[in-house]
């Protein structure tokens, strides 16, 4: 078996590997469709795949004077036809006695988009990737064609107003109260730790004949309401009030049948309502 080892084998702080690895490269793209076989020998821990496809190319190349390989269009796989990677050592990317194929870098591209790199220098390696990129399909929708752009349509307007100011504000719900309906009013209690620290105008209240929002604006540093768009029975808008407590917001909506009594606060259907 004929020695592989980097190019530079005679520089200093080169390992031994220790014992006999010997590893079967293989071409089988001959004009006559044979199968080139060499067995190579690695000598050094630091010898690298692409030092491999290297030294198989040089032997190559001097037994045929026509269809001659150029190493930066090779790349090597296993059995599994997974490239290994041109700067990986062969050491740790093969076992002694492991069958390598020898196969252009574009078959390999074609079949299994893997994209790999042949050389024994670091340019080498960086030429070699860049042929991967322009022969797979993976990089096509990324490589500059010198075309203009197609143009594209502008923009159309969706809103047509202005947001209203509930649009442009976050609230959070109010879900924890307690309410009560005896006599002619429904109270709702909302406790509120401080609210009444607030400053003027930090609460908004409106109501219809069956609704009824409130807004609270800047408690501890958020936005929140207590909205019911469908009230349980009708109130009088106009003697329904909302008043800043110690530490709780008191509702008052006047019922309009006064001696009704409410289960609830929110409107729920009825059999056959929709």
């Amino acid at each position: 078996a004929a020695p592989a080892a980097p190019p530079q084998q005679a520089a200093q702080g080169l390992t031994p590997v220790g014992k006999k690895f010997k590893v079967y490269l293989h071409y089988e793209g001959g004009q006559r469709g044979d199968v080139a076989t060499q067995v190579l020998q690695v000598e050094w821990q630091e010898t690298t795949v692409g030092d491999l496809i290297t030294d198989f190319v040089a032997k190559y190349n001097e037994k045929h004077t026509e269809g001659q390989l150029d190493v930066y269009d090779m790349c090597a796989r296993n059995d599994a036809l997974a490239v290994l990677p041109a700067d990986a050592r062969v050491c740790k990317a093969a076992a002694s006695g492991d069958d390598l194929w020898v196969v252009p870098l574009e078959v390999a591209v074609k079949e299994d988009n893997t994209k790999g790199a042949v050389s024994s220098d670091a340019n080498g390696v960086q030429r070699s990737n860049q042929k991967a990129k322009d022969k797979s399909y993976y990089y096509w929708a990324k490589k500059p064609t010198g075309e203009e752009p197609a143009p594209r349509e502008a923009p159309k307007q969706i809103r047509k107003r202005e947001a209203t100011k509930e649009e442009k504000e976050q609230f959070k719900t109010i879900s924890k109260y307690a309410f009560d309906s005896e006599g002619g009013f429904v109270s709702i209690y909302i406790t509120m730790p401080g609210v009444q620290d607030l400053p003027a105008g930090s609460h908004e209240f409106e109501c219809a004949e069956r609704s009824m929002s409130l807004r609270v604006f800047g408690y501890q540093g958020f936005n929140h309401r207590l909205q019911v768009p469908k009230l349980s029975e009708e109130i009088d808008p106009s003697r329904s009030t909302v008043k800043v407590k110690k530490d709780m917001l008191l509702v008052k909506l006047a019922k309009v049948k006064k001696d009704h009594h409410w289960y609830e606060l929110h409107k729920t259907k009825g059999i056959g309502e929709e």
